[in-house]
């Protein structure tokens, strides 16, 4: 595996940016920034690791930089290391979508090793290091396909972005509230069915979104929290006593909030209302500019504060595609300006990528670009468990993380200590 010393720019921090003295790549995993000496890595690693054997040549030589805040090609471990020049550029974690069913013109419920690999890659272009992929409800035996498949490729190599597990979005959900789900697809509760499938994904199912106002769905709830899986709340009418509830039974998120829920009410405040109200729930939230109104964009950070949200895309089959007709949940839609609708004009997924998210974020609401980051990497990843390794640019963490220029546009991913996207110009590796 290839180490790598990733020399000048900023560091994006869950509480700003401080300058890159050098951020150090090893076997996979972030050495501390700035401290590239063998005595100041974290415990277990030292530059000899993976090294060279004396007198063989690395892959790259460096040559001393002039300015050495530029360039840091000063110690003498690092003349093993690949060198990426990241001057006037943001070094970021990178981004976890905890919600994306499809992208590239691949939609995951085909249920082929194509489609997540294809997907795979599609998200790494936008930032994206790690994501659920989510399976819309289905018929019982492609569910059972594509979980199957699912579970085959998580932790393993997509060439793209790391698969984390499956996010099953259904097949409990109100008719009701389906919003561009197929209705036909939806059913009523059934514990047994559940088991199987979880039984079936052998521990990558990561997540589960039910509405929990079903007849027996508190029962599920605290099923799925016994096996240590991420119960979610949405499409939903749940009143503010039953969403309370299952937050006690086990929820302890709610997917594209305001969207496929029963709206916020001052009398009745409903699932909407007990989510903004409870600490402990974290809300998803689409900031595409269509989902919801910049004001909300503005008005939820407030109100969550720092942990209380995540970013999710959302995207289905149509994302990075041009205008036109796709398919979705077995339905056809169309996209216009990146708008994906039903015939009826229901809102069918997004064409998001992680960072257009980010970017919206900071554009239509204001928050600093830290706090978008924050809840575009560490946010997810504490809602997934995954806060000790995903998420941060810290010692010991995996090494996914984002290069991104003064516009914000991806410029490199990567995951787990491998580039698996790079649109820098000849400067940037091997500097």
């Amino acid at each position: 595996m290839i180490d790598y010393l990733i020399c000048g720019g900023q560091l994006v921090t869950s509480s700003g940016t401080v300058p890159n003295a050098g951020l150090l790549v090893i076997r996979g995993r972030l050495a501390i920034p700035g401290a590239l000496r063998p005595e100041n890595l974290y415990t277990g690693l030292s530059c000899s690791i993976g090294r060279p054997k004396p007198g063989s040549q690395p892959a790259f030589s460096c040559k001393p930089a002039i300015d050495p805040k530029k360039c840091c090609c000063s110690d003498p471990c690092d003349q093993d290391c690949v060198k990426i020049d990241a001057e006037g550029m943001y070094i970021t974690p990178g981004f976890i979508d905890m919600h994306v069913h499809g992208g590239g013109g691949f939609d995951l419920l085909e249920g082929s090793t194509r489609s997540v690999r294809e997907v795979a890659a599609f998200n790494a272009r936008g930032g994206t290091t790690s994501f659920l992929a989510t399976v819309a409800p289905a018929p019982r035996s492609t569910l059972e396909k594509t979980l199957s498949t699912i579970n085959a490729l998580t932790l393993r190599s997509t060439g793209g972005a790391h698969l984390l597990g499956a996010h099953l979005e259904g097949p409990y959900l109100n008719p009701k509230r389906s919003g561009a789900i197929n209705p036909a697809y939806l059913r009523e509760i059934d514990k047994s069915e559940m088991s199987g499938l979880v039984s079936l994904c052998e521990g990558t199912l990561k997540m589960v979104t039910v509405a929990p106002e079903l007849p027996g769905c508190l029962q599920l709830i605290k099923m799925l929290a016994r096996e240590g899986i991420v119960v979610a709340a949405g499409h939903s009418e749940a009143t503010y006593e039953v969403a309370l509830a299952a937050f006690q039974a086990g929820v302890r998120h709610a997917v594209h909030l305001f969207n496929a829920s029963a709206p916020l009410h001052h009398r009745e405040p409903g699932l909407v209302g007990a989510v903004l109200g409870s600490k402990e729930i974290n809300a998803e939230i689409i900031a595409d500019g269509h989902h919801l109104h910049p004001s909300m964009l503005k008005l939820l950070p407030a109100i969550k504060g720092k942990r209380g949200l995540t970013l999710a895309t959302d995207a289905i089959q149509a994302a990075g595609m041009p205008d036109g007709e796709y398919l979705f949940s077995g339905r056809k839609v169309f996209m216009a300006g990146k708008k994906i609708t039903l015939p009826d004009n229901t809102m069918a997924g997004s064409s998001l990528t992680m960072i257009e998210a980010v970017k919206n974020m900071v554009g239509l609401s204001g928050v600093p670009l830290h706090e978008a980051i924050r809840m575009a990497s560490l946010n997810p990843a504490r809602v997934l468990g995954y806060e000790n390794t995903k998420g941060a640019l810290a010692p010991g963490m995996d090494a996914d993380l984002v290069l991104l220029d003064q516009d914000l546009n991806v410029k490199l991913t990567m995951v787990g200590g491998e580039v698996v996207y790079s649109n820098l110009d000849n400067r940037g590796i091997g500097c």
